[in-house]
């Protein structure tokens, strides 16, 4: 019996990146878009790493795409690459052609979606969560540009799962929690930062922005070593000193970038705010000022010089 394909739901960069690295492995693809069909090929420029020095190549991919409504077979693996808002939804558009037992994986950031996907899926379906810091840049519907080497780690979302072998060799780890409390504290920091005050992410690290800074990360330690944190021991090494290296060698390596919620907002999109600084807010133990200001800053667009004006005098 042949394996059955590999169904990426999502179109986005990292919806295609991933699509073309599983073909890249040897791994049949579907590929299921929403609005945009990006045809039959997709073509990446990719970098490699020879000898610590990045190289950029280009490849093509013959892929084939449908909408979820298209689709005919039954799949025993999906991966879906969605904004966090999106992932249930994007989850039950494929379910009907999901095996009962398939693995379901997803790609997303910041926490609570994840949660939320756990109680739509199947009894016997595997639910594993991904992070990833690979960058990459959709250029049009069919070209992506891999702008920086990263990693992608999957792991059972379910602790009672960690016997099952995750069906990718190579990217399975136990610790995902700890991994995506990791990514999330510098996506607090990083995103609403940059997209408030229309950052490349390298500049929050000028001066100016210095005890804004301080006071955020000051405020991400009190609830990630707090003990009534819901992830509490998965987030007790996140000090202030770990989180300040963390913030700034991401800002350092992607210093031209622009981060995905200064893009959403720059473009008039849904951001991911409600599952990054709003998930924070919901589940701190300790009341977050910080974060707040970060929250408003992005939902409400009417407040935001005012916003800067507060988080520039922070003390």
């Amino acid at each position: 019996m042949k394996p059955s394909p590999w169904l990426v739901v999502g179109s986005g960069a990292i919806g295609l990146f991933w699509a073309c690295k599983l073909k890249s492995l040897g791994h049949k693809v579907h590929l299921v878009y929403r609005s945009t069909d990006p045809g039959k090929k997709i073509t990446l420029d990719s970098l490699v790493d020879e000898s610590g020095q990045q190289q950029a190549e280009t490849q093509t991919y013959k892929i084939k795409t449908f909408t979820a409504s298209t689709l005919e077979k039954q799949y025993q693996k999906v991966l879906l690459c969605t904004k966090s808002f999106d992932l249930v939804e994007a989850y039950q558009q494929v379910s009907e052609h999901l095996s009962d037992e398939a693995d379901i994986v997803c790609l997303c950031n910041g926490l609570g979606a994840q949660d939320q996907l756990q109680k739509q899926i199947k009894p016997e379906q595997t639910l594993w969560a991904g992070v990833t810091s690979e960058g990459v840049l959709k250029i049009e519907p069919n070209h992506i540009k891999h702008t920086g080497l990263g990693d992608t780690y999957f792991g059972p979302w379910l602790p009672s799962e960690a016997e099952k072998a995750f069906p990718l060799e190579g990217f399975e780890v136990q610790n995902i929690h700890q991994r995506i409390l990791e990514k999330l504290a510098v996506n607090a920091v990083i995103n609403p930062i940059t997209a408030i005050f229309n950052l490349h992410n390298g500049d929050i690290l000028n001066d100016e922005f210095q005890t804004l800074m301080q006071a955020t990360l000051t405020e991400l330690e009190r609830v990630f070593t707090h003990p009534k944190f819901a992830y509490a021991k998965h987030s007790q090494h996140l000090s202030y000193d770990n989180l300040k290296n963390r913030v700034s060698t991401v800002a350092k390596l992607t210093r031209l970038n622009r981060s995905s919620m200064f893009e959403d907002m720059r473009l008039q999109r849904q951001t991911e705010n409600d599952f990054i600084s709003g998930f924070l807010m919901k589940n701190s133990p300790v009341k977050l000022t910080v974060q707040a200001l970060l929250y408003e800053g992005i939902n409400q667009p009417d407040s935001r010089p005012e916003v800067q004006k507060k988080l520039l005098s922070l003390t």
